[in-house]
């Protein structure tokens, strides 16, 4: 049988787009008490079924399309690339399908130009026009004006015609980076992938006792929950550890963990991995900007979705950097050192002045660690805590070699005396302390 708060859900789901709901009619027309209807709005809110709007109040909405990886709307480029809006206002929120770079004659250019493509140009009024006419965008480079006829066509047209100070070359090297940064993101696990929402877990309410969180852990077996006011703002969590001691009738707010860690649905699951570890615990309640319950995550969930340290489909600096480093084939010597690792310093690793920059030199470090870990002694691991002393600097084409040695490990950290050579010279010395996630 279906809950009262799972009734009103499939209620609001039957509603049509744009109607209002409020907790009284909800109360009303489900026969339920107005704080289980509030209960149920603000989870529907929360998982996109309604949405508040100032001085409409509560309506049912269309739930977003999420939107695709490589998608940018017209209003991503014009603040990408401050640019000024010429005309075609109405269609900024569109999204462009490709970019073209208009540096052919006007007749050449029609075969590639595509509806709600953004064509790139300079001053030229011609390319302009054929460009709008054809269902796509102008992006004019050089900060130059249109004509007041291709701002008219554009409005007309609902298409954006985009002026930026910018060259060619400068703009379509920020979309492309822009594409690339929003692959990154996507690949990024958040909370979001793998919480349990509110309408799918049992919570406790402050009002209740340690005998209610017994009937519970009884009915559910499981003994970490988090607690509630009557509105649904989180107070607490507690544990059948929290309970030892206490009578049955002694109230949860007198023996739950008050002020517990939190995380929201944006909080990455790296973050939230190391928010579990770190603090020994099990349960992370998720929060909105109210501090309301909006689910719960724990380690299994976590685990059952990490990935492979290194992501193969997204060329980031730390792909480019774990490319370059390679591990000498030697026996490890004792349990206190790993084989040395080795990188050739690329010219994308290095600063202007043609020297090896130190965050590249940090994030070398960070993965020979991490990766003689789970290589030598099948650990998962993540940097805790990095010192570097950089001695000398290193020029591009010189290859560097590093050299770890154990000072001391716990079940829970390794701590890592670091040599960092190049042409048999010390460049760098560092100290690392690398935090274990799991054994595998």
């Amino acid at each position: 049988m279906a809950t009262k708060h799972e009734e009103i859900i499939r209620y609001l789901e039957t509603l049509p787009i744009g109607q209002k709901v409020s907790v009284r009619s909800i109360a009303h027309e489900l026969q339920v008490s107005e704080g289980t209807a509030y209960r149920a709005i603000k989870s529907a809110e929360t998982n996109g079924l309604v949405a508040t709007i100032e001085r409409v109040g509560t309506v049912r909405i269309e739930k977003e399309r999420p939107k695709q990886i490589e998608e940018l709307s017209f209003s991503d480029i014009l603040e990408l690339i401050n640019g000024r809006l010429l005309g075609g206002a109405a269609g900024l929120a569109k999204t462009l399908n490709k970019f073209v770079i208009g540096a052919m004659t006007e007749e050449a250019m029609i075969p590639y130009i595509t509806p709600m493509s953004l064509v790139i140009v300079g001053n030229r009024t011609g390319a302009q026009r054929i460009a709008l006419e054809h269902g796509a965008a102008v992006l004019i480079t050089g900060g130059f004006e249109a004509s007041s006829e291709n701002i008219r066509l554009a409005d007309d047209e609902e298409l954006p015609l985009i002026s930026t100070s910018y060259d060619t070359y400068t703009v379509a090297s920020l979309i492309n980076r822009e594409i690339s940064n929003k692959n990154i993101k996507q690949d990024i696990l958040t909370v979001n992938d793998v919480y349990e929402p509110r309408d799918q877990i049992q919570v406790l309410l402050q009002s209740q006792k340690v005998s209610d969180y017994l009937a519970l852990r009884n009915s559910t077996n499981k003994s970490r929950f988090a607690v509630v006011t009557d509105k649904g703002r989180l107070v607490g969590v507690i544990t059948y550890h929290d309970i030892q001691g206490f009578s049955a009738g002694t109230g949860l707010d007198k023996v739950m963990v008050k002020n517990p860690i939190t995380v929201t649905l944006h909080t990455s699951l790296a973050n939230a991995t190391h928010l579990l570890m770190s603090n020994s615990i099990d349960l992370l309640p998720v929060v909105d900007t109210g501090f309301n319950l909006v689910g719960l995550v724990n380690r299994n969930d976590v685990q059952a979705h990490e990935r492979p340290l290194s992501k193969m489909g997204t060329w980031t600096l730390e792909a480019q950097i774990g490319e370059a480093l390679s591990v000498e084939e030697t026996p490890v010597v004792n349990g206190d050192d790993f084989p040395a690792w080795r990188a050739v310093v690329t010219p994308q690793m290095a600063n202007d002045d043609g020297t090896l920059a130190i965050g590249v030199l940090t994030e070398l470090l960070t993965l020979a660690a991490t990766r003689s870990l789970r290589l030598y002694q099948q650990k998962v691991s993540m940097v805790d805590q990095l010192n570097l002393y950089y001695l000398r600097l290193v020029q591009i084409d010189h290859e560097l070699t590093i050299k770890l040695r154990v000072v001391n490990a716990s079940r829970r950290r390794t701590y890592f005396d670091i040599d960092i050579l190049s042409d048999h010279l010390v460049v760098a010395k560092a100290m690392v302390t690398c935090q274990v996630i799991e054994e595998i």
